[in-house]
């Protein structure tokens, strides 16, 4: 599918994971989504995304790891126990998640959400890829995100900033809309 700029962003959207199939997705369309994020821009060029991929048996036991750890450990603070099943369930539905992991500039030469903000528009190039694939996609950021990085074995100046599912559309999830943009708008000339 090949659609202009336009179109294309208007199609995307954030595909909840039970509305995606737990059909396998491409390791080739996999490394062509992460070819893309790793062409967003980057001040300073610090490109400061970084990703661990998941899927199979791999993915299975993370899930599981997830659960175990938010349920029952003493070492981070309590979590909703529907959060974490809504978690962990999304987690193990899904044929592929991708965690998004930021990586600060080792010399701090700028302010983090300068690499916040790259990273994101590397997560939505993934996005964009995906969608004129004709695949779905979600970006799921649960507020227990920093209890993780253990379990993702994460180097210190990395942070979680969630977990993105790639998959095909089982069911069409629609369109929210948006509001006018002259709404949000204020010309000064």
């Amino acid at each position: 599918m090949k659609n202009n700029i336009s179109e294309l962003i208007k199609i995307r959207r954030a595909t909840p994971p039970k509305f995606l199939a737990k059909t396998e997705v491409s390791k080739e369309l996999i490394e062509e989504l992460l070819e893309n994020a790793n062409w967003a821009p980057t001040h300073k060029n610090t490109e400061p995304w970084r990703f661990k991929i998941f899927r199979g048996q791999a993915k299975l036991k993370l899930a599981a790891d997830i659960y175990e750890l938010l349920i029952t450990s003493s070492e981070i603070a309590p979590v909703n126990f529907q959060k974490a099943e809504k978690f962990t369930s999304g987690l193990k539905n899904v044929p592929v998640a991708i965690a998004i992991i930021l990586e600060r500039d080792a010399a701090v030469r700028i302010p983090e959400w300068e690499e916040v903000a790259a990273v994101s528009m590397a997560v939505q190039n993934m996005w964009l890829t995906a969608t004129d694939k004709g695949f779905g996609a979600f970006w799921s950021t649960p507020e227990f995100l920093p209890s993780l990085n253990g379990l993702l074995q994460l180097k210190t100046g990395q942070k979680l900033l969630g977990f993105f599912y790639v998959g095909e559309i089982a069911i069409d999830y629609p369109s929210p809309g948006r509001g006018n943009v002259q709404e949000k708008t204020e010309w000064i000339e």
